[in-house]
């Protein structure tokens, strides 16, 4: 009989992007099903294969809707009898652990795709960001980690024992992003979007919130087009709820740093492969990152990055090797990293190659896939 896993995202556009891992572990024998808010992307996942389950959810705290939420994920997980409830943050920090165990028989683990805080995190926000992780961790009988800063961190601090902490690191689907299999994708897709080959290209993938650099993007980029007539900026953007605090308006930004006609905007793009190859550089000036998805997908797909010089990033991107890395909300390193770039043909070759490979060797779905199967299955009691 198939282990049953119970997969919490916050939302099912979260657990789509994810669509390959889960997939996968289908692929492994288990049967995997997914407990989410409804942002639109239900019906997409269960055209790959998985069942749904819908539960009101909402990304920030929203005490109604959170107390709505955790009897809604409890009855559900009770319903499914799964053997597995694996939560997801960054609301399953807080929600998912706790209503698995008050659920009951079943084994709670919970993937910290991030902490809520970094190094340069100060203050109560900190406190209260340290203190959700350390919720989460006592309800949870095991961590899963795609950060090795992350992993190092929690067991420095004993957020639980230490084999109940577990390494799986982040990785992307390299059948799908395989740049052989899309010899022609560049300039197609640069026609598409209006771009000739003579544009160097900077791109940025992101959600369309303030910690994920957003304005910084345009500030540079603003900076830079007053200084090159040949460079256009791409964004790809996932919008997020307006209610939402941090939520960016990208159309606004471009008009307000002055930079419209040199910026090319798009949300929910699923041709994610072609986009990355219509960039000569992929940039991500956040400020808190778990281990991110968008710099694996452009280096594995031969693009050099940029990236702040946080937890996450520097995991991913070698300083002076696949890419440059600077000070987190420091616009002028910002642009001196992109004019490097630019200006640097042989770097950026190089940087290409480099990061096709490391991304290869380090960051694989497979090579993810098979950690967590082989965890889940020391996890199942034997039959």
């Amino acid at each position: 009989m198939q282990a049953r896993i119970a997969h919490v995202f916050p939302t099912d556009q979260v657990a789509y992007l994810m669509r390959a891992r889960l997939m996968r572990l289908q692929e492994e024998g288990f049967s995997i099903s997914v407990l989410c808010g409804d942002r639109g992307y239900s019906e997409r996942l269960r055209q790959c294969g998985l069942e749904v389950v819908t539960i009101p959810f909402a990304r920030e705290i929203s005490p109604l809707v959170d107390i709505q939420c955790i009897w809604s994920l409890r009855a559900a997980l009770m319903r499914g009898q799964y053997d597995i409830a694996h939560s997801h943050n960054p609301k399953g920090t807080l929600l998912g652990p706790f209503s698995a165990q008050w659920a009951g028989s079943c084994v709670v683990v919970h993937t910290v795709h991030g902490f809520l805080f970094n190094e340069h995190s100060k203050g109560l926000y900190r406190l209260a960001a340290l203190a959700a992780e350390r919720w989460c961790a006592f309800w949870s009988d095991h961590l899963f980690f795609q950060s090795v800063e992350d992993y190092e961190y929690a067991k420095g601090k004993v957020f639980k024992d230490s084999d109940h902490l577990h390494l799986i690191g982040n990785g992307v689907d390299e059948r799908r992003f395989d740049r052989n299999a899309y010899s022609e994708a560049s300039q197609i897709k640069r026609i598409e979007l209006g771009l000739s080959e003579n544009h160097f290209v900077v791109g940025m993938v992101t959600r369309l919130v303030r910690e994920k650099g957003c304005i910084d993007f345009f500030a540079a980029a603003s900076i830079i087009c007053q200084r090159y007539e040949d460079v256009r900026f791409l964004l790809v953007g996932i919008p997020e709820n307006t209610d939402q605090k941090d939520a960016v308006d990208a159309v606004r930004l471009s008009k307000e740093y002055g930079i419209e006609d040199k910026c090319v905007l798009l949300e929910n793009r699923m041709d994610m492969p072609e986009l990355y190859l219509a960039m000569d550089l992929c940039v991500l000036p956040s400020y808190r990152e778990g281990l991110p998805r968008c710099l694996i997908e452009a280096a594995i797909m031969g693009v050099p990055t940029v990236a702040t010089r946080i937890r996450g990033c520097k995991e991913v991107v070698v300083d002076g090797e696949t890419g440059l890395l600077y000070s987190p909300g420091n616009i002028n390193e910002f642009v001196k990293a992109i004019e490097c770039l630019k200006n640097d043909d042989v770097f950026r070759k190089s940087a290409s190659e480099r990061g096709i490979s490391r991304a290869k060797d380090n960051f694989t779905e497979a090579q993810v896939t098979e950690r967590v199967a082989k965890l889940y299955r020391s996890l199942l009691p034997e039959s």
